[in-house]
């Protein structure tokens, strides 16, 4: 699975079942989440409203992905046969982070540039700044946990989602590429902190 820009592309090797959402217009989003709905559940008549559900959620995510100018959003609800894992990871330009020039191009300067700009740009996350791997270098992370109250056959309880930002330094430029893995399975967030750098080591830059 790859995430294009001009020159490179941001490339993926993943575990499990994966499905890609076409964000390229708001009927490719439809189209997408219908077949996502149907692979995840199946096609049957009882199954109707939780197809109906999941169609929903996936929309409301790919339409914010795509307002976002998300180059990439991927959804996994497997991590193998039998073993059910939600996780997605969308990928976009972080519009935020546009470096001096007189930085220069290297990875390492950008990325020197980017950590003391986290405490401004993302206070609540700063303190959880650490440096991970992919294959072509070091990349920067930060983490959380959010918290929102669900309701569900009229039982409320407290829904805790893992958000895991990546932050790239684009080759040659001075751009960083984000990636953003989720999971709502936030109670176990060290198992799943490790899961996503493992997807993050796993990854490179490629030429498009």
């Amino acid at each position: 699975m790859s995430a294009t820009d001009t020159a490179r592309r941001l490339v993926f090797r993943m575990v499990g079942t994966w499905w890609r959402i076409d964000l390229s217009s708001p009927e490719a989003i439809s189209d997408s989440t219908k077949e996502i709905a149907a692979g995840v559940l199946g096609r049957a008549d009882d199954r109707s409203t939780a197809r109906a559900r999941l169609r929903d959620a996936l929309g409301r995510a790919a339409s914010a992905a795509a307002d976002a100018d998300a180059q990439l959003l991927m959804i996994q609800t497997d991590i193998g046969p039998g073993q059910p894992m939600s996780a997605t990871l969308t990928v976009f330009e972080d519009e935020r982070m546009r470096m001096s020039p007189a930085i220069g191009t290297d990875a390492a300067s950008v990325l020197a540039v980017f950590d003391k700009s986290v405490p401004l740009v993302d206070p609540a996350r700063a303190d959880t700044l650490v440096r991970r791997r992919s294959m072509d270098g070091e990349v920067a992370r930060v983490h959380a946990i959010e918290e929102t109250v669900e309701v569900e056959d009229g039982e409320r309880y407290t829904q805790r989602r893992l958000v895991a930002q990546y932050w790239y330094p684009l080759p040659g430029t001075k751009r960083l590429l984000t990636v953003v893995l989720t999971t709502p399975l936030g109670d176990i967030p060290h198992t799943l902190l490790s899961y996503f750098d493992a997807i993050v080591a796993a990854s490179a830059f490629q030429e498009a």
